[in-house]
């Protein structure tokens, strides 16, 4: 008794001396930080403007628009592409718990019970023996029919345990791959985050494609109805004689192109139409957007933009992400060239009889503890943590490229977004000169001063020039929403 006594004792005694390893371990492991990336940032970044702030928050707000509104709350909803992207994350929220275990003990529980049956025949030596064993003289074992009976040895055995295995962190190798993978698992969700916000600028981009289209329709109606007038005109003059069949046939023709050109803007708008409602995860009946006008101004945008900016976007803070989680996956590397300490024991019981299994006086347990350490593996080790070095340099470049993308983006977006304002401005003034012209002709026309002709071509140039003012002012918001996109969009 004292000798177990003895051993128990040793036991323990090797217990804490490990868990005084693995506190030290843990306490002293330090969290690998990302390196200063080394950018040379442009003069119009240095510099903090607050009214930046404006492109930010509840982005869609600055286009006064409820419908708007509306429709990407819906999307956010209902949209099939979000809801995979949910779960995808939902996929990596798992995998990283996965990945992240192995810091934690294993326990396991068994319970079994198992049944053996030996059957041996009564005849020659084995009968002999038995019936030895039994006190039979050889006579009567001769003349008994037990010796051609078959014997069966039978045993039934339940056991009931628990086993452990504990991989000590004495090094803080696996509190660097958890962190590692908890790491890598933000900026799983930050590059989701990013493909989710990416998916509702451009169904928002959509929606304006859709409202312009309603526009150009009702633009062409307008055009129709204005050369149908015309036509109407002309044909009364010329049944009356007072103009030729040359002014009747041009009038004719431009309302019949004119009816052709409805039907085709009539067309794409139910074609967008139907295309907002499947992002929106509905049945497309392509009666979404009517009655629209797209927004007459957008709030002005400062020429400096703060650097840090740039930093809330999702796919710039998950390549942080990613550089973290590389120096930590090097640390564990490193480690890996370590020894190791295990701990393993059980603890259960074991009857032959079902009703004993909770008996203590059947129970058994065993403790231990096993060290490991490499000594020759080819290699293979340092090649992984020189292939890891690899990978997080990798990651620092990927991150240090990633800005100087960013960077670039939005300054082209800005660049882009004040040439637009200005063609803007300018079609603007176009198209009150083309309706003076118009105008003009119609009453030089009906004085005999100009050809029919030139009436219908400036009522043409009327009607081109309000359409590119149209796409110009789409093709603003379209750059606006990528602006907001490459600026990392709501701060909330």
């Amino acid at each position: 008794m004292n000798k177990v006594n003895l051993i128990i004792k040793n036991e323990m005694n090797m217990i804490i001396i490990l868990f005084i390893a693995l506190l030290s371990g843990c306490a002293s492991n330090t969290l690998v930080k990302v390196e200063d990336i080394d950018v040379q940032m442009p003069k119009i970044w240095q510099t903090s403007i607050p009214s930046s702030e404006k492109v930010t928050g509840k982005w869609w707000e600055i286009f006064n628009d409820d419908d708007l509104e509306s429709f990407i709350l819906d999307f956010q909803k209902n949209s099939p592409d979000l809801q995979s992207i949910i779960d995808n994350k939902n996929m990596a929220y798992q995998s990283s718990k996965i990945n992240s275990a192995g810091i934690f003990p294993s326990l396991n529980g068994s319970i079994s019970a198992d049944t053996s049956v030996q059957n041996l025949s009564g005849f020659g030596a084995i009968g002999s023996f038995l019936d030895s064993q039994s006190g039979e003289d050889d006579s009567s074992s001769q003349n008994s029919e037990s010796t051609n009976e078959v014997i069966s040895f039978g045993n039934t055995t339940a056991r009931l345990g628990l086993s452990l295995q504990w991989e000590l962190d004495i090094w803080g190798r696996l509190l660097n791959g958890r962190k590692a993978a908890q790491k890598n698992y933000e900026a799983i969700s930050y590059d989701l985050s990013y493909i989710g916000f990416s998916t509702i600028i451009r169904a928002t981009q959509s929606y304006f494609q859709a409202v312009e289209a309603y526009g150009q329709m009702m633009i062409s109606q307008e055009s129709y109805d204005s050369f149908l007038e015309i036509r109407d005109l002309v044909k009364d003059r010329y049944e009356r004689g007072l103009k030729s069949s040359l002014d009747y046939r041009l009038a004719e023709t431009s309302v019949s192109t004119s009816k052709v050109l409805i039907e085709s803007r009539t067309l794409q708008l139910k074609s967008l139409n139907r295309r907002l409602e499947i992002l929106s995860g509905k049945y497309p009946k392509g009666d979404l957007i009517t009655g629209k006008t797209l927004p007459v101004s957008l709030p002005n945008i400062e020429s400096v933009i703060p650097a840090d900016l740039l930093t809330r976007r999702p796919d710039i803070r998950s390549l942080f992400l990613k550089t973290e989680s590389e120096g930590l996956l090097l640390a564990q590397a490193k480690r890996n060239l370590l020894p190791g300490i295990s701990l393993n024991g059980s603890v259960g019981t074991s009857a032959q009889k079902l009703e004993d299994i909770f008996n203590d006086d059947y129970g058994i347990w065993n403790m231990g503890y096993s060290l490991t350490a490499p000594i020759f593996n080819a290699g293979r080790l340092r090649a992984a943590a020189n292939l890891q070095e690899s990978a997080q340099n990798k990651s620092k470049k990927d991150l240090l490229k990633g800005l100087l993308n960013a960077f670039s983006e939005v300054e082209q977006l800005l660049e882009l977004d004040k040439s637009l304002l200005i063609q803007q401005g300018a079609i603007n003034d176009a198209v009150q000169h083309s309706l003076d012209a118009y105008n003009l002709s119609k009453e030089r026309y009906d004085k005999g001063l100009t050809t029919l002709e030139s009436v219908l071509n400036t009522q043409r140039q009327y009607n081109d020039i309000r359409s590119q003012y149209l796409t110009l002012s789409r093709q603003r918001i379209e750059n606006r929403l990528s602006l907001i996109l490459a600026l990392g969009g709501d701060t909330n």
